[in-house]
């Protein structure tokens, strides 16, 4: 009897034992799962550098506003003020032909085909009405290209370019003829104002890109002196 009372004891032992290491295993499963869950939905947090800041309606409004003006500053500046203009451009040899029936200052302006501000100076500035008719006016225009390759005869003189070269593209860059050394053209754009002899005059070459406005002045300027 005694035997029996203790296999009976040891049973319910080996029971109870079971029981609670069945207990313990679900509840750290159980811990661990809600630990998962917790760090999946904890979202990471952003720090103030991270955020974009969020512009309102009327901001957006005011950025496209302020680039829509500045597009149109910059075309506007390229373009002549007062459309319409055209200007009676002659050669050198012309010039100096024409100086003998009426003497007149003479106007240059000194190019080449590389050079995009000079195309810009045809665009907006010599496309003015109110520079062509002053310059028609008051002087022989001569478009001069800075990288001729041909002489040219002026004042009993000829003029070359030894050193052209005619393999090169016509917008590369070349070599300088003689004559846009003689009157210290060394940048391009570059206008000259010759009086009626065909020498430069004072201060007479002027470089850099102007638009009609500050290109007037200097038109009129030289007329007078």
């Amino acid at each position: 009897m005694k035997k029996i009372l203790t296999y009976f004891n040891v049973a319910l032992l080996i029971t109870a034992m079971t029981f609670l290491m069945t207990s313990c295993k679900s509840d750290t499963a159980t811990a661990e799962t809600e630990t998962a869950t917790t760090t999946k939905t904890v979202a990471p947090t952003k720090t103030p550098q991270q955020q974009q800041p969020q512009l309102t309606a009327q901001q957006r409004q005011a950025q496209q506003d302020a680039q829509r003006k500045a597009q149109q500053r910059q075309k506007r500046s390229y373009e002549p003020k007062v459309p319409g203009g055209k200007i009676n451009w002659v050669s050198f040899e012309q010039a100096e032909k024409a100086m003998t029936g009426k003497p007149k200052k003479v106007f240059v302006d000194v190019y080449t085909e590389w050079c995009g501000w000079c195309k810009r100076l045809d665009a907006a500035t010599f496309a003015d009405k109110r520079v062509a008719d002053y310059m028609n006016e008051n002087y022989y225009a001569v478009k001069f290209d800075a990288q001729h390759p041909d002489p040219i005869k002026l004042g009993g003189k000829e003029y070359a370019n030894p050193r052209f070269d005619a393999s090169k593209p016509k917008r590369a860059r070349n070599a300088t003829h003689q004559l846009a050394q003689k009157y210290g053209a060394r940048s391009y754009p570059t206008v000259l104002f010759l009086d009626e002899k065909m020498n430069l005059m004072q201060g007479g070459a002027v470089p850099g890109y102007r638009d009609a406005d500050g290109f007037l002045p200097i038109l009129q300027q030289f007329s007078k002196l």
